[in-house]
């Protein structure tokens, strides 16, 4: 039997690098666009490689830190049934990232 495929869930993680905070100013498009998905009830995270307090840091010099529901470091480790599989379920946004201000 085949698998039926889900929509994602209404959860968007965030990346701080390149995505929040384009060399050194903060993504006002990318910004805009969370406080409408967060208004349509999606929950949002945000992370980074270089972890959970520069996270924390990036986010509240953008003025962002009240959209996020959670604020983490980028995974080291996905424990999942799935495997890499559940990345299917994924969509990625890169339009957003091109471009400050």
């Amino acid at each position: 039997m085949k698998r039926k495929e889900l929509p994602p869930p209404c959860v968007i993680a965030v990346d701080v690098d390149g995505t929040l905070h384009l060399d050194g100013v903060s993504n006002t498009r990318l910004i805009t666009w969370l406080e409408e998905q967060k208004a349509a009830g999606y929950s949002l995270m945000l992370w980074s490689m270089r972890g959970e307090e520069y996270a924390r840091r990036v986010a509240s010099h953008c003025k962002a830190d009240h959209l996020f529901d959670l604020i983490c470091s980028k995974p080291g480790y996905i424990v999942d049934d799935m495997g890499w599989q559940w990345i299917k379920q994924t969509r990625v946004v890169t339009s957003l990232t091109r471009g400050a201000g």
